[in-house]
């Protein structure tokens, strides 16, 4: 008798729990509340909201957006190396079409960690894994560049800088040609 004591008790509660539960889960409010505050350069807010968000996303908001935006607000807090887990968790479940931005900040965290022998490898996965990816090919291959250079290598900083410069017709491409130029010399 007890044990279906129990059992009526519990059936009789759970409605009121279930109600308790779901008013809890943050919505698609609480989503652009925190790009707000972002915006606004709120970054500590916006974090812990977007951390938050992380445990139950609103209906139509990806993990993987989620998991961008705490990158980036690590990163605007100067905090590289969570941004650098965050940006890399979000690449994991990022559509393709996402993914060649993400991994650019996955490879400039690499390069203000000082880490640059990684960096250069995260780098040219864009021109690897991504070479329709536009702009985000010859920025890679300016980043491979500035990391060679960095690391002592002029030679293959220079072909890196002549890769992101192509044709030479824009003003990125003008830039980077000239920086080609002036890391072979001594």
């Amino acid at each position: 008798m007890g044990k279906s004591l129990v059992v009526s008790f519990l059936i009789l509660c759970m409605p009121f729990g279930l109600s308790l539960a779901s008013d809890s889960r943050l919505s698609l409010g609480d989503y652009r509340t925190a790009n707000k505050l972002f915006a606004s350069g709120q970054h500590r807010d916006a974090l812990s909201l977007y951390q938050r968000l992380l445990v139950a996303p609103p209906e139509g908001v990806p993990v993987s957006e989620l998991q961008t935006r705490i990158g980036d607000s690590w990163f605007s807090l100067g905090n590289f190396k969570n941004a650098l887990e965050a940006y890399r968790k979000a690449l994991s479940e990022q559509s393709e079409t996402d993914q060649p931005a993400t991994q650019y900040w996955i490879g400039f965290c690499c390069f203000l960690l000082g880490r640059d022998g990684e960096a250069r490898a995260e780098f040219l996965k864009i021109p690897e894994q991504f070479p329709w990816s536009g702009r985000w090919v010859s920025t890679a291959y300016y980043w491979a560049g500035r990391v060679s250079e960095r690391m002592g290598k002029p030679d293959e900083a220079a072909a890196y800088y002549r890769k992101a410069g192509g044709n030479g017709k824009t003003t990125q491409g003008k830039f980077a040609l000239k920086k080609a130029e002036a890391a072979r010399k001594p």
